[in-house]
This record gives structure tokens, C-alpha cells and sequence, in this order.
């Protein structure tokens, strides 16, 4: 498997954990409430923000990767 393959499956699995991300925040099923619910959501916006980075940076390096092609 070619590396550009890869990087294309990172980006979907990336994708999905941002996906459950917010499903987790819109549901709250722990039931946090006040400042409980402040951290879990600021918490999970910035695992929310890094997978965003990742993807970024994998994209980046896709096009980079195929500047020679």
C-alpha cells in the first residue's frame, strides 16, 4: 500500500473521531452540567481542533508527496 493510500485512511479515521466528537457534546450523556460541562466540551474541542491540525498536516504532506508525480 502506497503511502498517499495511507495518509487517505488517517484523514477518514481523523474525520469519524471529529464526527464523534460532537456527538458525544450534543448528547452529554454523562449529564455534566455548569462547569463540569464547560471541561468536557472545552476538552473535547481541543482534541476536536487537533485532529483538524492532523488533517491539515497530512493533506499538506499528500500534495507535497505528489508535487514530483
Amino acid at each position: 500500500m502506497n503511502r498517499s493510500k495511507v495518509k487517505d485512511m488517517w484523514i477518514v479515521v481523523l474525520n469519524e473521531i471529529m464526527i464523534h466528537i460532537q456527538s458525544f457534546v450534543d448528547k452529554n450523556v454523562m449529564e455534566y452540567e455548569d462547569k463540569e460541562l464547560e471541561a468536557f466540551t472545552t476538552g473535547l474541542g481541543m482534541v476536536s481542533v487537533l485532529c483538524k491540525q492532523m488533517i491539515e498536516d497530512i493533506q499538506g504532506d499528500i500534495v507535497d508527496e505528489n508535487w514530483f508525480v
